[in-house]
């Protein structure tokens, strides 16, 4: 039996019992620092070969005091790690494999909020339509948000950055992934293009980190092909040949796949060809006010080109002028922006417009 994983099943979390910290660093004067700092409030430590180890009542109150007393630099803060151990634990090389940077720790402390709306189960899901050229709708975009404990919505900007500052990508993504498919199912949006967002540096092992994913895809009966996993941040990938495992293994499974920001720089048609994903969309830059200018029209008369040519289907998103439609309507296979609807909790099932 497969144990949950630490990085996208187990939020972290600073207790308020009695605890053990050990601290590792990258230098003996922040050794010292932090010695001298234990010293100065009272605290006995043990001096290991490999890192301090210590009690305290209340490690909340204990890091949120370090950080307000003890000024340490961006550098440093990078530079020193720690682990939360039980009492009367000793620390030893599974221990290190917890070890975060202290940041990381004090942006923990501020994530209240954040860690809140994910121990809580509070993110919600908005669609964003997704046409034909003649406007009926075929399918629809999870866009997630979440939502404090008033009600209100939080903007995913704000998930996404604390996410990447707590270590906590891993467990949001997944956690999107996942009320994704849940909620387009509850919406009766089975028989629809349902687009997902996932982060390719958010998986490891796609057996196992996507199992879950999977599984609920199942369980809830969609028709696999049907279900498109759209890769976003895909100018950030750095594995490409990684990010190719993950895509080989949704599609094992029957699933589609879709590569976002297609258009602009040369990792964007690196990825293009050796990818070859079943979706493009292409980049909103590209889009806007395309039909005014001759250079972004002939990046997409090649790209139309490519995916005819390779079974590609074609995605214009960020369409917000109806130019930018009648330019693209009879060249690309489907349409996305705030020009047909904005992104909204209840979906939206057949255009009305003037």
């Amino acid at each position: 039996m497969i144990s949950k994983c630490k990085k996208c099943e187990l939020l972290p979390c600073i207790p308020e019992e009695p605890m053990q910290l050990f601290f590792l660093t990258a230098h003996p004067l922040l050794s010292q620092k932090i010695k001298d700092f234990l010293k100065t409030h009272m605290v006995n430590y043990e001096d290991l070969e490999e890192g301090i180890l210590f009690q305290v009542y209340n490690p909340r109150e204990f890091l949120t005091k370090l950080k307000k007393d003890l000024n340490l630099s961006e550098p440093e803060l990078k530079d020193i790690s720690l682990v939360l151990l039980n009492l009367n634990e000793m620390p030893t090389f599974k221990h290190f494999r917890d070890l975060r940077p202290l940041a990381t720790w004090y942006e923990l402390l501020e994530a209240t909020e954040y860690l809140e709306v994910l121990e809580n189960k509070r993110l919600t899901v908005y669609f964003h339509p997704i046409v034909e050229k003649d406007l009926r709708v075929v399918g629809q975009e999870c866009l997630i948000r979440g939502v404090r404990a008033d009600g209100s919505i939080i903007p995913p900007a704000f998930l996404f950055e604390k996410a990447e500052k707590t270590q906590t990508l891993f467990y949001l993504d997944r956690a999107c992934r996942e009320v994704s498919i849940k909620t387009a199912a509850v919406k009766g949006l089975k028989d629809q293009l349902i687009f997902i967002n996932f982060i390719p540096t958010s998986i490891y092992d796609p057996k196992f980190c996507l199992q879950t994913t999977i599984k609920w895809a199942y369980q809830l009966e969609f028709n696999p092909s049907n279900v498109i996993f759209e890769v976003v941040e895909s100018q950030k990938v750095t594995d490409i040949k990684h990010l190719s495992n993950v895509l080989e293994y949704y599609k094992m499974n029957g699933f589609r796949v879709a590569l976002d920001d297609v258009g602009t720089g040369y990792a964007s048609l690196e990825m293009l060809v050796k990818l070859r994903p079943n979706f493009v969309k292409i980049d909103r830059e590209i889009v806007r006010d395309i039909h005014q200018d001759t250079l972004k029209q002939s990046i997409v008369k090649a790209l139309v080109q490519i995916c005819k040519e390779n079974d590609i289907l074609l995605l214009a998103e960020g369409i917000e002028k109806e130019e930018e439609f009648s330019y693209l309507k009879d060249a690309v296979d489907y349409f996305q922006g705030f020009y047909f609807a904005k992104p909204n909790p209840e979906p939206i099932r057949r255009l009305t417009m003037n």
